[in-house]
């Protein structure tokens, strides 16, 4: 009998935990899917075409900074230098990451919210 209950304590312990996750990896997959993380990932090849352009030339580095200020920094990162904008684009993992994280908590936020 003891045997039988702390099987399905267990196992309705790590269901619930399964449950956790399956639902943190379905919030995930619609972050990724979500018109923000989109706008983020095309603001990146947005700037990085500028870098390019300016790199070979064509356009003046104050494009690129102002492309780069509107599209990506927030008020307090905002740049003056193309060599900031290229360090700020070194980063550009970490930005994605950053978008992605905060898509992901809002879902689970307004899931959570919805729930109550």
């Amino acid at each position: 009998m003891k045997h039988l209950l702390y099987s399905l304590i267990l196992l309705s312990l790590f269901s619930c935990k399964q449950s956790e996750t399956e639902r943190r990896a379905d919030y995930k997959k619609k972050a990724l899917e979500s018109d923000s993380y989109k706008d983020a990932v095309m603001n990146l090849k947005r700037v990085k075409d500028v870098l390019d352009s300016v790199k070979e030339r064509k356009w003046d580095s104050k494009i690129a900074v102002f492309v780069y200020n509107n599209s990506i920094a927030d008020q307090q990162h905002q740049v003056q230098t193309i060599e900031e904008v290229e360090k700020g684009m070194k980063n550009d993992t970490g930005y994605l990451k950053a978008t992605l994280l905060r898509i992901t908590n809002q879902m689970a936020a307004a899931d959570s919210a919805n729930s109550r």
